[in-house]
């Protein structure tokens, strides 16, 4: 047997197996076996599994990764072992493809990919494209010198058959025919170490193992690999690594319900490093491997553990960091630290020395100078975010001051307006009003002498939001914001929720990858959660894993204007305004934006579905279009091609008031059905993607065939003939959306605000629900 396949699987990761199953069926060869190792729950699991190759499920001697992949090396009978762990996979074909390389050499690094992305989506992506190992290079183009850098010829005896094929044809072909691998001698050890350090995506000789009896550290979770792959290193005279890609790592973007062994605290991650590396390194018998060791450790302790020591450690901790870091320190010959910078020098002599408090003050120095550095850098903002830091949250807190964000500043709108609002009208001159308004944003805010308005980020932003008492924002706040004691934070939120959000979503990739560790951490600030109906209730506290008793079940402040008594003469007067002809009836079409079709972090492309041009031709001498995108996409829509049929109001500030003057919704997956069914108006859901957004994407908390006030609609074609005969449509839909109405829109009585109010700044008890 060619390969032994080692995973060790913690209690999250069994539901993982089934996708990593597929994966290795699809490894172009059958000569493997296949060894799950983990705790009782995984011995109790039925895996109902047809399989070529034989899998064998065994219970670690211990439950640590390092016990369970010990185990895995007792059982194995491959000539080689390949370590794949749970939630990662093998670009397909590789353990077939690759095996002239594997025999070659007594350790291969198959080359890890990260990503964020979720594997199903990721391995849909490759199995689709049929030049399925050219993924992107990380890391830059220009190679290290005196690398051996040689080239596989992949030609067999179906070359025919792929120069035939679309391969051929297309711009990766030779690349693909001709991948190169990298070989490293212990000349260059120091070019590649920190790639060989962690086992997975690791291929080694069985008989190497065997023969220097290496193993795994059962006693350090985090760093139990460096026992095992040092000790093959340290018996290796060259090592091998793909240049392509080849194993896929998924990354963890949920530290706090699936974290994986490294997610650990700063604290704990590096006392573990450095206890293994201060035993593993002083057993070694190669000097250019130790020198290599202590070169890629130096150099991560100058670059990451100051910082991490200043701001990450707690004083109960930071003496027993440094002590480690002390003895590790003592291990290494005095000029070991010669490459680094005179101030990196001196402060861990002076560890080495055990004078770790004035070694510590040196540290805050240089973290504060590389802070000063970014400042200066950011183009503007860093240095009005380190006044935040240094001065402004020293200044005594404004006891009635409230500041004010909707949309990161884009908009006068949402709940925090009619809170506003109602504070100014109910409580004339008691507060004083700070508005925050994006850089470049054109945001009417009223002008009134206790209201200012503040440009997001500079230094007049930072002062009030070190000093106001009350923050009132309906999306997050900034990373770095300090909520100061006794001050109030008011999550408004922005809408009953229909995708799966935050913890509810699989791995988040077209966000920040640390989105979810990120979000837990400001929604800890959060004293108030608004939420509009019970279902919400019900859903953040899994979503936002946040606690029900701080939730205020009020409804949203933001739809008292569709219950207002003079809502008949304001939509009156917003049709005047946005020059709607008054004897046209509104459709307003709000899509939202999708996952998989964006630029950047934020922001998201749009491609307009909606034969505009034959809604104007038919539906015309009736009807005006609408049109208010998602305020995430950074498409500008050119609408000017329509004449009076269309308005384009992506930038109209508050939706609301767009509800208010519509006959008809047209929407997707968007939440903002849930507001506009307040109305009771019809609502039509253009869902021209539906199976790949439902399947793919996201996920719904809702059953879309069951449980909406409107008709799922997949074409141009019917979604004009719902408009057309839409008093039948609304006849159909009736009792459904009278249930509808009853779920979500029951707290929605026109007094939502008052009820925020009196809980926040009134401090009465929460509403009874």
């Amino acid at each position: 047997m060619k390969y032994s396949i080692i995973t060790p699987v913690k209690t999250a990761d069994i539901s993982k197996l089934p996708l990593l199953k597929e994966n290795l069926d699809k490894q172009g060869t059958n000569d493997i076996e296949w060894l799950l190792i983990g705790n009782q729950e995984l011995i109790n699991t039925n895996f109902d599994w047809q399989s070529d190759y034989p899998i064998h499920v065994l219970k670690g001697v211990t439950d640590t990764v390092g016990g369970a992949r010990n185990t895995g090396l007792d059982a194995a009978v491959g000539d080689y072992l390949v370590f794949v762990d749970a939630d990662d996979f093998l670009v397909p074909g590789t353990l077939a493809k690759y095996l002239p390389i594997v025999e070659q050499f007594q350790l291969l690094n198959l080359c890890q990919y990260p990503t964020y992305e979720p594997a199903s989506s990721f391995l849909t992506s490759i199995i689709s494209n049929e030049a399925n190992d050219n993924l992107p290079d990380w890391g830059g183009r220009g190679r290290k010198k005196h690398v051996d850098w040689h080239q596989l010829n992949l030609l067999s005896d179906n070359q025919v058959a792929i120069a035939d094929s679309k391969i051929a044809n297309g711009k990766n072909y030779q690349q693909w025919l001709t991948n190169k691998y990298t070989v490293f001698s212990q000349d260059n050890w120091d070019y590649a170490i920190h790639n060989f350090l962690p086992v997975a995506g690791k291929i080694v000789s069985r008989q190497l193992v065997l023969d220097t009896n290496s193993r795994f550290d059962e006693g350090n979770q985090q760093y139990g690999d460096y026992q095992f792959t040092l000790s093959i290193l340290d018996h290796c005279q060259t090592i091998a690594q793909l240049v392509r890609r080849t194993y896929i790592k998924e990354r963890h973007n949920d530290p706090i319900n699936d974290p994986s062994v490294t997610q650990a605290s700063f604290a704990e991650n590096w006392q573990n490093w450095l206890t293994e590396l201060t035993t593993e390194v002083s057993k070694l018998t190669s000097p250019k491997l130790k020198a290599a060791v202590d070169g890629y450790a130096l150099r991560r302790i100058h670059r990451f553990f100051y910082k991490g020591v200043v701001s990450e450690t707690s004083a109960e901790e930071q003496p027993e960091v440094l002590n480690r870091l002390t003895t590790y320190l003592q291990t290494l010959p005095a000029e070991a630290t010669h490459n680094l910078g005179r101030t990196s020098r001196s402060i861990l002599k002076k560890v080495r020395d055990g004078r770790n408090v004035s070694a510590y003050r040196q540290m805050k120095r240089i973290v504060s100078l590389r802070y000063l550095k970014r400042a200066f850098l950011k183009h503007g903002r860093g240095l009005p975010r380190a006044m935040y830091q240094t001065v402004f949250t020293k200044l005594p807190v404004k006891k009635n001051l409230v500041i004010y964000e909707s949309f990161l500043g884009r908009n006068y709108s949402d709940s925090p307006k009619y809170i506003y609002e109602y504070l100014r009208k109910n409580f004339p001159g008691k507060y004083k009003h700070v508005w925050i308004v994006a850089k470049g944003a054109d945001v009417n805010i009223p002008k009134h002498k206790d209201t200012i308005t503040v440009r997001r980020f500079s230094f007049r932003y930072m002062y009030y939001m070190a000093v106001s008492n009350y923050q009132v924002i309906n999306m997050r706040q900034p990373q770095w914001f300090q909520k100061r004691p006794g001050a109030k934070f008011l999550s408004t939120w922005h809408g009953t929720p229909l995708k799966h959000l935050v913890f509810d979503m699989d791995n988040v990739a077209s966000a920040n990858p640390l989105y979810k560790q990120i979000f837990y951490k400001q929604s800890r600030q959060w004293d108030y959660l608004v939420t509009a109906n019970q279902f919400s209730v019900d859903v953040f506290k899994h979503a936002f894993m946040y606690p029900e008793d701080k939730m205020i079940k009020s409804g949203y402040p933001r739809n008292d204007i569709l219950n207002a008594p003079d809502k008949d003469e304001r939509q009156a007067q917003i049709k005047a305004k946005l020059h709607i002809p008054a004897d046209k009836k509104v459709i307003l079409y709000a899509p939202t934006w999708r996952d998989d079709e964006y630029y950047g972090v934020g922001q998201y492309k749009f491609d307009l579905k909606l034969d505009i041009l034959r809604l104007k031709r038919e539906l015309g001498d009736d009807y005006v279009l609408v049109l208010r995108t998602h305020y995430f996409i950074a498409d500008h829509l050119d609408t000017s091609g329509f004449g009076d049929f269309v308005f384009n109001e992506s930038s109209y500030d508050d939706i609301a008031e767009l509800y208010l003057i519509s006959d008809i919704l047209i929407t997707d997956y968007s939440s903002v059905f849930f507001d506009y069914a307040v109305l009771k108006r019809p609502i039509l859901y253009f869902v021209y993607d539906y199976e790949k957004y439902a399947s793919v994407l996201r996920g719904f908390y809702l059953n879309m065939d069951k449980d909406l006030p409107g008709p799922l609609l997949k074409t141009n074609d019917e979604v004009i003939n719902a408009i057309k005969h839409i008093d039948g449509v609304t006849a159909e839909y009736h009792d459904r959306y009278q249930a509808f109405s009853n779920r979500f829109n029951n707290w929605e009585d026109g007094h939502a605000t008052e009820r925020v109010v009196n809980t926040v700044f009134l401090d009465q008890p929460m509403p009874k629900r």
